[in-house]
C-alpha cells in the first residue's frame, strides 16, 4: 500500500497591493475593451481612426521616455508622429488613395479602408526622410546623439510597420473573403467576419499576458532576466503561452469547423499552420515584452507613459501585441505567396489530415 503523501502546491502570497494593482488594471482594461470592440467590428474608417490615435499616443511614447533635447523637443514630437503615421498609412495611400485621385470620383468613400490590402510595405522614400530628418536634428543640437538618432529612425520604422500589421490583420481578410464572408445585411457590421483575424491575435497576445501575470503571481519562482523585468519568471511564460495557445488555436479551429475560418489559409484544412502561430505567437509576444522592458530600463523609467492607469502607456500595453501582430503579419504574407516551407508535406500533417477527412 503507497502511504506517501502528495505534497500540495505552493502558491505565493496576494498582497493588498497586488489586488490594487490588478483592480486598476482590471477597470481600464474594461474601458479599453468598451472602446476599441466596436471599432474592432466595424472596421473601415473606425478601425482606422482608432489606429491611427493610438499610433500617435506610440511615437509620442518613444520620443517621450528617451527625454529629447528641450531645443528641439516639439520638432521631434511632431516629425516623429508624422513619420509613424505615414509608415502605418502607407498601403492605404498606395493603393487606396492615389487609385481614387486618379479616377477623380469617390463613388465609395467606405472602400477606401477595405480593399487591395494584401502585403505590407514601407516606403523608400519616408524611411530616407526618416534617417535625414533626425540626424539634421542631431547636427543642429549637441544633445541629439547619433545614439538618439539610430534609436529614433529604428523605433519609428518598428512601431510604424508593427501599427501597419494592425491594419492588415483586419483589411486583408475582406479582400481574401471577398462577398463570401457578409454574416449579415446590416451595412455596419457586414464585414463581421474579417475582424476574425484580428480577434484571433488579440485573444493569443491578451491571454497569453493574463496567463503569464497569474501564474507568475500565483507560482513564479525563477526569475528569467531580473536586470530587463524583475517579475517575470519562467512558471509565468510557460503558463501563459500554454493558456494562449489553448484558447487560440481552439477559437480559430472552431470558427473554421463552423464554416468561418478567420482566414483562407487558416482552417481545418491548413490546421498546422494554425498551429504553428497558436504556438509562436505568445513566444515572439514575450520577446517584445523584454524589448521594450529594456528600453525602459536603458531610459531609466518604469513606463512609456501614464495614459492608461494600471498598465502605463500603449507601448506598455501593446508591447506584445506589436510583436505578435507583426509575426502573424508576415507569416501570412509569406504564404499567401507561395512560400509554404514544405510544410504540407510533412508526415506528420499528412496522417493528422487523413484523421480529420475520415471523421
Amino acid at each position: 500500500m503507497n502511504n506517501k503523501k502528495i505534497l500540495p502546491i505552493e502558491t505565493n502570497e496576494i498582497t493588498p497591493e497586488m489586488k490594487a494593482s490588478l483592480k486598476t488594471r482590471v477597470i481600464t482594461a474594461i474601458v479599453m475593451t468598451v472602446i476599441l470592440v466596436p471599432c474592432i467590428f466595424i472596421g473601415s474608417w473606425a478601425y482606422a481612426i482608432a489606429g491611427a490615435i493610438l499610433g500617435a499616443f506610440a511615437a509620442y511614447e518613444l520620443v517621450h521616455v528617451s527625454k529629447p533635447s528641450k531645443r528641439f523637443r516639439i520638432p521631434i514630437y511632431i516629425m516623429t508622429i508624422m513619420l509613424v503615421e505615414s509608415y502605418i498609412f502607407w498601403i492605404f495611400i498606395k493603393n487606396n488613395v492615389v487609385y481614387l485621385i486618379s479616377e477623380h470620383e469617390f463613388t465609395n468613400i467606405w472602400s477606401i479602408f477595405d480593399t487591395n490590402f494584401t502585403n505590407i510595405e514601407i516606403s523608400i522614400i519616408a524611411l530616407v526622410s526618416t534617417a535625414a530628418v533626425y540626424f539634421v536634428f542631431s547636427f543642429l543640437d549637441d544633445d541629439t546623439t547619433i545614439f538618439m538618432v539610430v534609436y529614433y529612425i529604428a523605433m519609428s520604422v518598428i512601431i510604424g510597420v508593427c501599427f501597419q500589421s494592425f491594419m492588415y490583420l483586419r483589411y486583408s481578410p475582406f479582400t481574401a473573403f471577398g462577398a463570401n464572408q457578409e454574416l449579415t445585411s446590416s451595412n455596419i457590421f457586414k464585414y463581421l467576419q474579417s475582424s476574425f483575424l484580428l480577434i484571433y491575435v488579440l485573444l493569443g497576445v491578451f491571454m497569453n499576458d493574463i496567463g503569464a501575470y497569474f501564474t507568475g503571481i500565483l507560482f513564479g519562482k525563477h526569475r528569467v532576466n531580473p536586470r530587463i523585468s524583475p517579475k517575470k519568471t519562467w512558471e509565468g511564460i510557460v503558463g501563459g503561452i500554454v493558456f494562449s495557445m489553448a484558447l487560440s488555436l481552439t477559437f480559430a479551429l472552431v470558427m473554421s469547423a463552423v464554416g468561418y475560418p478567420i482566414f483562407p489559409v487558416l482552417d481545418l484544412d491548413h490546421w498546422y499552420y494554425v498551429l504553428i502561430l497558436s504556438l509562436t505567437m505568445p513566444m515572439i509576444g514575450d520577446i517584445g515584452d523584454f524589448v521594450f522592458s529594456a528600453i525602459k530600463r536603458y531610459f531609466g523609467v518604469k513606463d512609456f507613459s501614464n495614459l492608461l492607469p494600471g498598465h502605463g502607456g500603449v507601448l506598455d500595453r501593446f508591447d506584445s501585441l506589436i510583436f505578435g501582430a507583426a509575426l502573424v503579419s508576415c507569416f501570412l504574407v509569406m504564404i499567401t505567396g507561395g512560400w509554404t516551407f514544405g510544410i504540407r508535406d510533412f508526415p506528420g500533417a499528412q496522417i493528422v489530415n487523413a484523421l480529420i477527412n475520415i471523421f
